[in-house]
């Protein structure tokens, strides 16, 4: 189990999608950074489109903002999986001495650490912006800071065991990224009707880092949601989206 560890963390390293991807990532939230506390100083017409954040509730905001962007663990967690399943490396993995379920998790817990560290690099370029941009005073405590950490790679595994599970079923690059991607918009979207609402995995996960009302959306998205519901419904996802990529392992590769 070591060993296949080892090769999943050699893969990650030399894959030069993964350093692509994070520095797409980091232009990203140096954008975000900018849009939302360096435009409104610029522009004095832009300050009433922009919510007021203020620090230290900018920084939560800043973490909710980061793992919103779920493209990069979906991609990422495609390109691991699909990527083999489509050529004949799955079968070639399967005939060494690991089951399919070890080879299925060392390949999670990789690509789930590969994104939790790109988010916690992300999070932490936001945060720096957000001390020299945001208005404010005042920081995270230690006991916040270390909840942002853990709920991150939470919220990586979730994401990354959906993309896992779909590359599964798909067992092709293209239609699983499409698939993937078009899952994280369309749940964006149907996060607005009160039906999906109760179980929305984009706004549970936001959720789980506190409050939704920055710039007076809290009342759209059907206001706060309380942390134990919260943390039931991203494990929910987590669960059922880690056993939808074994069963298709199980059953597309009987």
């Amino acid at each position: 189990m070591v060993g296949l560890f080892r090769a999943e963390l050699l893969k990650l390293v030399k894959r030069r999608t993964y350093w692509v991807l994070l520095v797409v990532l980091a232009a990203l939230i140096a954008l975000l950074a900018f849009i939302f506390f360096v435009l409104p100083q610029i522009i004095a017409e832009a300050e009433q489109g922009f919510p007021e954040i203020e620090k230290p509730e900018a920084y939560l905001f800043g973490a909710q903002q980061v793992l919103g962007q779920t493209w990069f663990p979906l991609i990422l967690a495609v390109m691991f999986l699909a990527g083999e399943l489509a050529t004949s490396t799955w079968a070639t993995a399967l005939t060494r001495n690991a089951q399919r379920w070890q080879h299925l998790v060392s390949r999670l817990v990789v690509a789930t650490g590969g994104s939790w560290l790109a988010m916690l690099i992300a999070i932490g370029l936001f945060w720096v912006a957000t001390y020299f941009f945001a208005q404010g005073e005042g920081f995270l405590s230690t006991t916040e800071v270390v909840g942002v950490a853990w709920k991150s790679l939470l919220v990586m595994f979730t994401w990354v065991a959906l993309g896992f599970a779909a590359s599964a079923w798909l067992r092709s690059v293209g239609p699983a990224i499409g698939a993937v991607l078009a899952f994280s918009f369309g749940e964006g979207l149907l996060a607005l009707w009160e039906g999906w609402r109760t179980i929305s995995l984009s706004i549970h996960t936001s959720a789980l880092l506190g409050s939704l009302d920055f710039g007076g959306l809290g009342d759209l998205l059907g206001g706060d949601i309380a942390f134990g519901k919260a943390l039931r419904v991203v494990l929910g996802w987590a669960v059922l989206s880690s056993l939808g990529a074994w069963a298709g392992l199980q059953l597309r590769d009987a």
